[in-house]
């Protein structure tokens, strides 16, 4: 259907809860000129209760071995968050750029090995077709009542400048859900709109 009458394709995205949860929040940006610039892609599948994918890193990585992470890494010269985060989730786990909606940022997170990651909330399909690569030995995708349902763990730890960060961890299926990616979570979980 097209022509006058024809529904605006943008007003799915604008009554999407996530897009009016995003829209109404304040985005903290961090200032770490020091730290290496990195996107992930936090992809919530279009249904009553999302999910969200998430990868275990293969153990040949040489770095974060086995961890449970976003489908993401460093952004290379010239380029956006979005971009980042969208060309990641392509190289990783197959998922083509044209299909997640993206809806924004979120806050930026950083971790202690020196990165400074801006996560990129998007919508996509609830039936996904992704197809791991080297670099992910598992594709996870909890939904997010499965994950508001777990106890989660937190403590308190002192960076070497002396800032304070809460990290959390989810136990979910045998997995262990920790650092960065059990931030971006927690934020989710506790400030999301559902």
């Amino acid at each position: 259907m097209s022509g006058p009458d024809a529904p605006d394709p943008l007003d799915a995205v604008q009554q999407d809860p996530w897009a009016v949860w995003l829209g109404g929040r304040i985005r903290r940006p961090l200032d770490l000129p020091q730290y290496r610039r990195a996107a992930v892609l936090v992809a919530l599948t279009r249904e009553p209760d999302p999910r969200v994918l998430l990868t275990v890193r293969s153990a040949d990585l040489p770095t974060h071995k086995g961890q449970i992470a976003f489908p993401g890494g460093s952004m290379e010269p010239g380029e956006t968050p979005v971009q980042a985060a969208l060309r990641e989730a392509d190289e990783e786990v197959g998922l083509a750029p044209h299909l997640p909606e993206v809806l924004g940022e979120l806050d930026d997170v950083f971790t202690p090995i020196g990165f400074h990651v801006t996560p990129v909330l998007a919508r996509v399909p609830a039936q996904l077709h992704l197809t791991p690569t080297a670099e992910v030995a598992q594709i996870l995708l909890p939904t997010l009542a499965e994950l508001r349902a777990l106890t989660v763990t937190s403590e308190i730890r002192t960076l070497p400048d002396g800032t304070s960060v809460t990290l959390y961890r989810y136990p979910w299926q045998g997995h262990d859900i920790w650092g960065m990616t059990a931030r971006i979570v927690h934020d989710l979980l506790t400030r999301g709109p559902m």
